[in-house]
């Protein structure tokens, strides 16, 4: 039998992942790890022909120095809104960093040309809360060693809008391909108001980038 190469034999798919994505998540329906004892530090999630396939790293400490690490692997069905799925649905890889009493840390990293606020919007309608606690734009490592960080979560919901909107319409682009009117237009509110939340969510921004460490 021929030796079938890899693009005969599988898609084959490489493109770059600039942007890491720190999220927290309040599930809303319960998990086999809720019956997990000690801290759980690390979930690996895969989900083939729709089973849940896990392995949890869980540290407990007893009293003995260093603390006892076991990883835990599950295989069974997947749990009722399971975040993890939304992830699988638009092709990414979460790393599930941390389980709290009631949320998850999770981190994934999103192509360039993500669309996040589908992902979250996704992520919200089975979770009982989403907040984006981080952003960070890994391209600036290559070039500086110095990645950008910023809170979201100090954005309310309109400034988010606001700004996702300009951007993606190219508003902040050395040509600014959209004007402010026409972008007030598209979002349905005066140019005078967004000129306000654009102002507001920038100095949220621009403060975080800049502060004074």
């Amino acid at each position: 039998m021929p030796q079938q190469t890899p693009t005969e034999s599988t898609r084959n798919h490489m493109s770059e992942r600039g942007v890491k994505v720190v999220f927290e998540i309040v599930p809303k329906g319960s998990c086999f790890m809720d019956q997990l004892e000690g801290q759980v530090s690390d979930v690996e999630l895969h989900f083939p022909n729709g089973e849940c396939h896990a392995d949890v790293t869980v540290s407990e400490d007893d009293g003995v120095d260093p603390c006892r690490v076991e990883v835990i692997n599950y295989s069974g069905e997947v749990c009722q809104n399971c975040p993890g799925t939304i992830f699988a649905d638009y092709g990414l890889v979460p790393r599930f960093l941390e389980r709290n009493d009631d949320e998850f840390v999770v981190q994934t990293h999103l192509p360039t040309n993500h669309d996040l606020s589908d992902v979250v919007a996704d992520l919200r309608a089975v979770s009982e809360r989403v907040t984006v606690v981080r952003i960070v734009d890994m391209r600036n490592e290559d070039v500086s060693g110095i990645s950008a960080e910023i809170d979201l979560s100090q954005l309310t919901a309109k400034q988010h809008e606001a700004l996702e909107a300009a951007v993606k319409g190219g508003y902040y682009g050395l040509s600014q391909e959209v004007s402010l009117e026409v972008l007030a237009g598209e979002i349905g509110i005066s140019t005078s108001a967004l000129s306000q939340r654009l102002a507001r969510a920038e100095r949220h921004v621009l403060t975080q980038l800049f502060e004074e460490e």
